[in-house]
């Protein structure tokens, strides 16, 4: 039994030791509720437009990208529903939350601060991510870096970040003037 007691003692002080960098992070606290920001993705040594847009999220289940720059998408989960809206395309696509989550890195970022643990203890062996980088100021989400799966240098800035503002429901509703394609 007191084997066991110092493993588990072991283990968690472990996992604290090596997120440390997620300890002091603000969007992590008890008291927070809700989260708005806007972003901004730039890439490095590539011939490719930044990215911008907003982020919104309640928790436990509503969570809104939307993005603005190249092209106007959003992607939302309600509950266990996940859409993507292509306003290019006019369309949306419904999806179960449970068959996709895994492919929404910024959901897990916000969402749970112990999976992104897991996630940054496992990034060395992924073939998608490498060099992860999750720089803070004051507690604050300041930027992401990393490397993706083709080698290209990816920073994502947070700018505005605003906790426990009141956020409207309907900012979860899809738009439903687009066609609705539904996946299971």
């Amino acid at each position: 039994m007191l084997n066991k007691l110092f493993l588990i003692t072991l283990f968690i002080s472990f996992n604290i030791f090596t997120c440390a960098e997620l300890n002091n992070l603000n969007i992590y606290g008890q008291d927070t509720k809700t989260i708005s920001l806007e972003y901004i993705q730039s890439f490095e040594g590539i011939n490719k437009s930044n990215v911008e847009g907003q982020v919104y999220f309640e928790k436990p289940n509503l969570f809104k990208i939307k993005t603005t720059e190249p092209s106007k998408t959003e992607l939302i989960v309600n509950n266990q529903d996940v859409y993507r809206t292509d306003y290019d395309l006019n369309e949306t696509i419904k999806y179960k939350l449970a068959n996709i989550e895994s492919q929404i890195p910024a959901l897990l970022l916000f969402k749970s601060k112990r999976k992104v643990c897991n996630f940054l203890n496992n990034s060395e062996s992924s073939e998608f991510i490498s060099d992860l980088n999750i720089v803070s100021k004051n507690g604050s989400l300041e930027f992401i870096s990393y490397k993706d799966q083709f080698g290209t240098d990816t920073q994502i800035n947070f700018v505005n970040i605003r906790l426990n503002d009141e956020l409207d429901k309907k900012i979860f509703d899809y738009n439903k003037e687009t066609i609705l394609v539904i996946l299971n």
